[in-house]
């Protein structure tokens, strides 16, 4: 995990400490970064996978030592854990990748958490050997899109492992209906599937107190890290059609990524240089500043759970413009809070951009419905309870069923 982490992780860990739960957060930051204090949560720092061999060989042996001092049962089951042959491979692990697991396992095979919650599926599949010496229930956060990621090549590795996360998992928390009908097919029981939806501070997430002036152009955002998921392309593609319409407009684009250069290459070939500009990553605080200045979202995603900075959009009053893929439809009502539109459709987005700017009065009803859907169903008070509910349910219910096997 992120050390900080995002900030809707941050909100959580600290919503969670208030309540006293003990919240500790395993990163893999650097130490110049492992200064960093989040309100709520406690940095348990894991080994960079990249550290020289030679430390981390004498980390190992250090580890090793001091786990078993702690539970010499533990370190033998530990290294059995991480010999035994992963769901993509015939033999035991090779002694060289043995040695580099344990030194990211070694430290957390020595706390002794009451719930072991993995916040993303990938991290699941990679800590799994650790759930052999953690007498504790486990969760998995279903987060991201999948299918969309089980088909990469890139992280074929990860997907034959999930159906091993879901079975050892005693509950998965799903941000929404779609990540979970998505995540059956790879191993997951629905009846340890846990709605808890996202949620955000309305009071950081707000309107502008000042009013937006009605000049031109129209200024359009969008929100999120630079992958082909986020479909930006027919978002650009939208806008050079709106361009070609001779609507003024403006698309201003928060967030990094692999595929920047991509992106970059797109709007050139749209001549779209002087319409669209790349902010980069920006903090909370300036996203927000930002999206408060915009006259409406774009989220031209292909696939997705419920993206967060669609519901900070929302929660400022801005209306949004958002593909109707995945988890989005069960946050956006068309007509309601936005404009619903097809995945992968250009001419739909822009028509629906085009809309927006010729009726402002459509912009601030669909804004004002979004700010009412958050307050109504985004809330940190309702989530905190949700997850409180989640992880009592999993330290009595099915704990008390484990113990009586």
């Amino acid at each position: 995990m992120r050390w900080p982490p995002e900030t809707f992780l941050q909100w959580k860990f600290e919503r969670l400490a208030a309540r006293g739960v003990r919240v500790t957060v395993a990163s893999t930051v650097p130490r110049r970064k492992a200064a960093a204090r989040v309100a709520g949560a406690e940095l348990h720092r894991v080994p960079h996978p990249h550290e020289p061999r030679p430390l981390k060989l004498m980390g190992v042996i250090w580890q090793s030592l001091m786990l078993s001092r702690l539970s010499p049962r533990r370190l033998a089951t530990l290294v059995a854990a991480v010999r035994r042959p992963s769901p993509s491979a015939l033999t035991k692990t090779p002694w060289p990748r043995t040695i580099g697991l344990l030194r990211a396992y070694l430290g957390l095979a020595r706390l002794r958490p009451d719930v072991v919650h993995f916040e993303w599926e990938r991290a699941a599949v990679r800590y799994l050997p650790l759930l052999a010496v953690w007498d504790c229930p486990v969760v998995v956060s279903c987060r991201g899109n999948v299918n969309a990621y089980s088909r990469s090549p890139q992280h074929e590795r990860w997907a034959k492992g999930l159906p091993r996360a879901y079975e050892n998992a005693a509950a998965v928390h799903c941000v929404c209906e779609a990540l979970g009908n998505e995540a059956s097919p790879y191993g997951l029981d629905r009846r340890k599937a846990w709605l808890i939806r996202a949620a955000l501070d309305p009071e950081f997430f707000r309107p502008a107190s000042y009013r937006r002036s009605e000049g031109w152009p129209m200024r359009v955002i969008s929100v999120g890290r630079l992958i082909w998921m986020k479909g930006y392309e027919y978002g650009l593609q939208a806008i050079r059609l709106l361009v070609d319409r001779e609507v003024p407009v403006e698309l201003e684009i928060v967030g990094d990524g692999e595929d920047r250069p991509r992106i970059v290459a797109t709007i050139r070939d749209l001549a779209l240089d002087r319409e669209v500009r790349l902010r980069g990553r920006l903090t909370s605080q300036e996203v927000r500043d930002r999206l408060q200045r915009a006259d409406v979202l774009l989220q031209s995603s292909v696939t997705e759970g419920i993206p967060h900075t669609m519901l900070e959009a929302m929660a400022c009053g801005l209306p949004v413009v958002a593909a109707g893929c995945g988890g989005i439809p069960e946050a956006v009502s068309d007509r309601r809070e936005g404009l619903v539109v097809p995945p992968r459709d250009p001419t739909a987005i822009a028509d629906a951009l085009e809309a927006l700017w010729r009726d402002p009065g459509l912009r601030t009803r669909l804004g004002e419905g979004g700010r009412a859907r958050v307050l109504s169903d985004f809330t940190l008070n309702r989530q905190t309870q949700d997850f409180l509910a989640l992880y009592e349910h999993v330290t009595t219910v099915v704990g008390a069923s484990a113990d009586g096997r």
